[in-house]
């Protein structure tokens, strides 16, 4: 396939923002706002201090009690105080906060059991042993200082992930056909998708995943098109370490053997089959002898390979089916579908402060247009291995999610976010790649879609004022709404250095806004550029 590729400076820019956005995010959200953050926290502080990982039902920092007692946290967990209350609250007990959050300890605090149960337990220790080291060399830091540097680590390896797609493509270790639509679309993706700034702009091992994404991405051509011995043995390498990662990318490797077997067996000038199938089954246990061991661990700890807590309690109260007949209503099987896009698209933090559902509707019919422009483009040419990779990604994880939405909801526990499908854009970005180019074929749908790529960072920008000046004690959410009056609003930003001021008791505005700034500023002119590249784009011929 031919197509006109992106200006190295448009992509430079791209990532740019999306380095600049990310570290804001890091900055400005309070502590333990990311999903599940306090559990990470303590994970990496358990591993830095003791150098050992959770096991089944252990315990949380004790710092996790403590911040909790003296400060707000985010609206899913417990907590003493809502954002709200507590800057209403008396001065000592603000001033309290500040001082705990925001000043530098003398003495490193050791790691002492809290009262929260850990279920982080459940996560691979790869991750957690490579932040240790940095929670170690920051512990003397304040709090707040501390988290964004663990944070702001975090957010460098899901955009080194990012980086090195960009670099695969510009080196040509990307066919041609595929790599000017993989260059645009990884560089453009938080800009597209502006959930991945919550979602990486915190502690969690999503964002090692996205460096395994990237380096699998590249390997699968590699494997796909060369094929030597040693493209198998980085290959069950890279799956290996992408399995001590995160359960999550278990869907990933069901995704590549399959085509790669099927590749082996069935594709094109594939050679021999016999070696190659041998070749696959080396990556195979290579894998496993680098990641197996901690889910056969988790097996016989817990009765279940990835030892996810939901699945312990599914069987102690039953198992599935019984479950979900007590728990389960009809509703629920049209909910779990735009639960999934809802979350992809926006979900903020763990206080949900999310807008009316129709400021989301420009990026849902985004996701649609660049969905219909990838059907355009694979029609056209056919399904190329690695595409098809990409497109049983997305439909196994899917189809993991519902499994597992699906045990959350035979124990009450709700269902599953989509948020984790950004650790896999790097394998992902290569359909939103063909989208871009597909939609840009038809003549009116170029002027839709340089609409609707720009409200992205529009949202961005109107969502990170909500959310800080929600964090700021701004006001109460609506009744039964994730979000807060107009109006309310509109008085706080008339009172914008009393806001600031709350917000510096808990996070770093200081750090936040100069990047927040700058890095909105690149992604509008990295839009513009694109939409103006796009819109003088030539039509996709088809090669093969």
């Amino acid at each position: 396939m031919s197509v006109p590729s992106a200006p190295r400076a448009l992509v430079a820019l791209m990532l740019l923002s999306s380095l600049l956005l990310g570290l804001a995010q890091a900055a400005l959200i309070p502590p333990f706002e990311g999903f599940d953050e306090h559990g990470h926290y303590s994970y990496i502080q358990q591993m830095a201090e003791t150098g050992h990982w959770p096991l089944l039902d252990a315990r949380m920092s004790k710092d996790v009690d403590d911040y909790l007692a003296l400060a707000p946290g985010p609206d899913s967990i417990p907590r003493k105080w809502s954002h709200h209350a507590f800057f209403t609250a008396p001065t000592s007990v603000i001033a309290t906060a500040r001082d705990w959050i925001q000043s530098s300890r003398p003495q490193p605090r050791p790691f002492t059991p809290g009262g929260i149960e850990n279920w982080q337990a459940q996560h691979p220790p790869l991750y957690y042993a490579l932040l240790a080291p940095v929670y170690r060399a920051t512990r003397t830091l304040s709090f707040a200082s501390q988290l964004f540097a663990l944070r702001a680590f975090s957010c460098l390896l899901a955009w080194v992930g990012l980086c090195l797609v960009a670099v695969a493509a510009w080196r040509g270790a990307i066919p041609e056909r595929a790599a000017a639509p993989a260059l645009l679309s990884i560089a453009a993706w938080p800009l597209l998708f502006p959930m991945w700034f919550p979602e990486m702009g915190r502690l969690g091992n999503d964002s090692l995943v996205t460096v395994f994404a990237a380096l699998l991405f590249v390997l699968a051509w590699r494997v796909v098109s060369v094929g030597a011995t040693r493209h198998f043995i980085l290959l069950g390498v890279v799956l290996g370490l992408a399995l001590l990662t995160k359960a999550t990318f278990l869907p990933v490797v069901a995704a590549i053997f399959a085509v790669l077997g099927l590749h082996a067996l069935f594709g094109d000038n594939s050679g021999p089959r016999v070696p190659r199938l041998v070749r696959l089954c080396l990556a195979a246990a290579i894998m496993l002898a680098v990641g197996g061991w901690w889910y056969a661990s988790k097996l016989i700890e817990t009765g279940s390979i990835i030892g996810s807590s939901d699945v312990v309690r599914m069987h102690a109260s039953g198992g599935l089916i019984a479950g979900l007949t007590q728990n389960m209503r009809p509703v629920d099987l049209l909910l779990m579908p735009w639960g999934f896009v809802a979350s992809f698209l926006w979900a903020g933090t763990w206080s949900f402060v999310v807008p009316p559902r129709l400021f989301v509707l420009p990026l849902v019919v985004l996701l649609v247009v660049l969905g219909y422009g990838a059907w355009r483009i694979l029609r056209q040419r056919g399904v190329y291995p690695v595409d098809g990779f990409a497109l049983l990604t997305v439909a196994a994880f899917l189809g993991a999610l519902t499994y597992h939405s699906a045990v959350a909801l035979s124990t009450a526990s709700g269902t599953s976010p989509a948020w984790y499908l950004h650790s896999l854009a790097p394998i992902l970005a290569l359909l939103v790649g063909y989208g871009w180019y597909g939609a840009s074929q038809v003549r009116w749908l170029k002027a839709v879609l340089a609409l609707l790529m720009l409200y992205p960072p529009l949202f961005l920008a109107a969502m990170t004022v909500t959310q800080a000046l929600y964090f700021a004690g701004c006001a109460a959410k609506l009744p039964e709404r994730m979000y807060f009056a107009r109006s309310s609003g509109a008085q706080c930003l008339a009172e914008l250095p009393r806001m600031i001021d709350n917000l510096s008791v808990l996070a770093l505005p200081g750090v936040a806004i100069p990047l927040l700034i700058a890095g909105w500023a690149c992604a509008i002119i990295a839009m513009v550029m694109t939409i103006r590249f796009l819109t003088r784009q030539t039509s996709i011929t088809s090669t093969r």
